[in-house]
């Protein structure tokens, strides 16, 4: 039986996700702009994600093939990348059955690459290390890499390789980077990938013949405040209902281990949502979330359940007041709100298109690729009507 009474939601825009897509892709059009669904869409539940862009994106990306087959059963059937590639030799033939894309970056996949009777007919990707250590061949392997390919897998190669740096604009490791990668398309006449979110913004010269796009999918900008010339809009909105309100008087602590201490009598909401939903525990007094129009500081520990919320004043005037930096808290129309007009039932956003999720990132010492994908089972992926 499906029921829903306490209607904590992760409230999905699945037009602003396709606005964002035809963006990001128009940046980089001479491209094929890949949407990276990994990690269930970063939290934004793959399957409906895939199925609104389904007839936008003829490539998707997955970390494994797990994922891939997953969306499969859900009846997506857009061509997949697994960009970890095969974990065992038997992954080669579910791709075939699948028409999946395999990204290939060690040794022991090329040996069961070439151990394949008859030949891998799907698309293969090589994995190139140029200086983010963490996947790929060295830049020196790839000759003898190449030499165990078929004709007909080098015809379709794709070599990929990762920026460690490119929200940097002012980083010259990108630059070395790409340059690296296309001496090896030069030398091997094949397509290549280098560019992910931040580098279709920061290094259009790397667009290349596909781009990866991930977080900016998603509404999130990779490289900070910098201008885009048109705005991203957030995808996922992270609510919460108000289920009791109550005042405190100065000098009582209010949360667990009695880490916030009232200043004034102060009335609080209690909101249902807490780390066990995806609510970083460790996000700071003074986090922003918005009510009614208005932003509210949080206060006092975050708990399994719920958080606490201060709606003694919500004017935006008092946001200088937490401690925060209010430059990533839109406050577009936001007006000085009457906090007797602030009851239970009301509804909260802990991030969203009105409180920006690097704030609460940046109030939670984390970034905001975690709290997305942090998001628990538990939170109801909704599409926003």
């Amino acid at each position: 039986m499906n029921h829903t009474s306490r209607l904590t939601q992760a409230v999905i825009d699945l037009d602003a996700l396709v606005k964002n897509y035809q963006y990001i892709a128009n940046l980089a059009s001479n491209s094929n702009t890949i949407a990276v669904i990994k990690a269930d869409a970063y939290g934004h539940d793959a399957t409906k994600v895939a199925s609104a862009l389904s007839t936008s994106v003829n490539l998707f990306a997955v970390g494994f093939i797990d994922e891939a087959l997953a969306l499969r059963s859900d009846g997506i059937d857009n061509t997949i990348l697994i960009l970890e590639g095969p974990f065992k030799e038997s992954d080669f033939e579910i791709a075939v059955e699948n028409n999946f894309s395999l990204m290939l970056h060690s040794d022991y996949q090329i040996k069961w690459l070439s151990a394949m009777n008859p030949e891998f007919s799907g698309d293969v990707w090589l994995k190139v290390d140029t200086g983010m250590n963490r996947l790929g061949f060295q830049v020196e392997q790839v000759d003898d890499i190449m030499s165990k390919l078929t004709t007909q897998q080098r015809k379709k190669l794709v070599l990929c390789s990762h920026f460690s740096t490119a929200e940097q604009i002012n980083s010259t490791k990108p630059v070395e980077q790409l340059a690296k990668l296309k001496k090896l398309v030069s030398q091997y006449h094949c397509k290549f990938s280098m560019a992910n979110s931040a580098g279709i913004l920061n290094w259009p010269t790397s667009h290349g013949d596909h781009t990866r796009l991930g977080l900016a999918l998603y509404g999130i900008s990779p490289i900070g405040d910098t201008p885009l010339s048109q705005p991203l809009i957030p995808v996922m909105t992270l609510q919460a209902k108000i289920i009791a309100i109550h005042t405190v008087k100065t000098g009582e602590y209010v949360g667990y281990g009695d880490i916030w201490q009232a200043q004034r009598e102060t009335i609080l909401a209690t909101v249902a949502i807490g780390y066990a939903d995806g609510y970083p525990r460790n996000a700071k007094a003074g986090t922003p979330v918005f009510i009614k129009g208005a932003i509210a500081p949080l206060v006092g520990r975050v708990s399994m359940d719920m958080v606490t919320v201060d709606i003694t004043d919500l004017n935006n005037s008092d946001l200088t007041n937490t401690g925060l930096d209010n430059t990533h808290v839109d406050n577009t129309d936001v007006d000085n709100t009457d906090v007797d007009n602030i009851i239970i039932g009301d509804t909260v956003e802990l991030w969203g298109k009105n409180i920006s999720i690097d704030t609460v990132a940046q109030n939670s010492d984390t970034i905001n690729y975690e709290l997305l994908t942090r998001v628990s089972k538990r939170v109801p992926k909704v599409i926003a009507s």
